[in-house]
């Protein structure tokens, strides 16, 4: 099951470029890619107008055959350039119009103006802290999350080797 998502830029004039990322979503997976792969905002700005993407890997990449996964590596994988499919980015006004935008994804990245990467939770910890249209910094929680990712590998790595 896919974890949606949504990976926006900040525009100088205050608006918004954003394009969909189907799978591995959460903080801890896509979220950790762009923190740790996606500081260039002139190359985040390049990989979102390619529009939505089945995934963001590590660096835009070349078109490769859709469907011949093995031959993906960690390069992005987009709907337009790798499968045909007409699949733009949006642009949004506001902030507003970008974290209350219809959709299916449950994680919102932004990089703003400063360079940082923030994120949106469409369900959960916003709604639970009462703001539902708040944006927090995505570096700890991409990194904490990712290591209990890890910590959890090893766990089932360690219970198959005692079994």
């Amino acid at each position: 099951m896919a974890t949606r998502a949504r990976i926006a830029i900040e525009n100088e004039d205050g608006t918004y470029t954003s394009a969909y990322q189907h799978w591995d979503g959460y903080p801890g997976g896509l979220g950790y890619k762009l923190v740790n792969h996606w500081d260039n905002p002139l190359l985040v700005r390049e990989a979102i107008e390619l529009g939505d993407a089945s995934s963001w890997g590590t660096h835009i990449g070349t078109k490769v055959d859709f469907d011949a996964r093995d031959t993906h590596g960690s390069q992005n994988i987009y709907y337009t350039r790798d499968r045909g499919e007409y699949c733009p980015c949006n642009r949004s006004e506001t902030l507003d119009e970008l974290l209350t935008a219809e959709s299916w994804e449950e994680y919102i990245y932004v990089m703003k103006q400063d360079g940082e990467w923030y994120y949106h939770a469409v369900q959960g910890q916003q709604r639970e802290l009462g703001d539902v249209h708040q944006l927090l910094p995505l570096a700890t929680r991409a990194i904490a999350d990712h290591v209990d990712i890890l910590k959890n590998h090893l766990k089932m790595l360690k219970s198959r080797e005692a079994a």
